[in-house]
């Protein structure tokens, strides 16, 4: 196979904003609303973010927010003092890690080493568990946890803190 490294478009100012939010796990209806946009608007940005990323157009938000996170195009959001302590285990890490980097139930499944019949269910579970909304706001957890990114496949526990992540 072969990869190219084409260079990524610096969002602007408007698309970074809106990315601020996509990556704490906001739908693009309360992005709109927060921003003070219309859904047609925070949609014309997204799109003009995953080509700026090179991001497949059907992509959803989960792998929009990991490839905003690993370019550093936005920081990562900071984790809520409520959340519930949550260690995630090898299974769900890999269900995460699937859910960040592909789109396609099928793809998900393969990469988290589930039946594609139980990735809605065992999703909904791990969002639960780890006290997110969703998984994309899970997907930012993960790399304020660094439980994805450069360096994030050792750890495990979503129990820690802002400043126990950095470790």
């Amino acid at each position: 196979m072969t990869t190219t490294t084409a260079l990524i478009t610096p969002l602007t100012p408007a698309q970074k904003r809106i990315a601020e939010l996509l990556v704490q796990g906001l739908t693009n209806g309360e992005i709109a609303t927060e921003a003070r946009l219309s859904t047609e608007t925070v949609g014309f940005h997204i799109r003009n973010m995953r080509q700026s990323l090179h991001c497949p157009p059907r992509s959803k938000l989960p792998v929009l927010a990991h490839t905003l996170l690993l370019h550093r195009q936005v920081p990562v959001p900071s984790l809520p003092a409520s959340r519930p302590p949550f260690t995630a285990s090898e299974n769900q890490r890999l269900l995460l890690k699937a859910h960040a980097e592909h789109s396609a139930t099928v793809d998900i499944a393969r990469n988290a080493k589930i039946a594609p019949t139980d990735v809605k269910a065992f999703t909904e579970d791990l969002v639960r568990a780890a006290g997110a909304d969703n998984v994309t706001q899970l997907v930012g957890w993960g790399h304020a946890l660094r439980l994805l990114g450069a360096g994030g496949e050792g750890a495990a526990d979503l129990s820690a803190t802002p400043e126990g992540a950095a470790r």
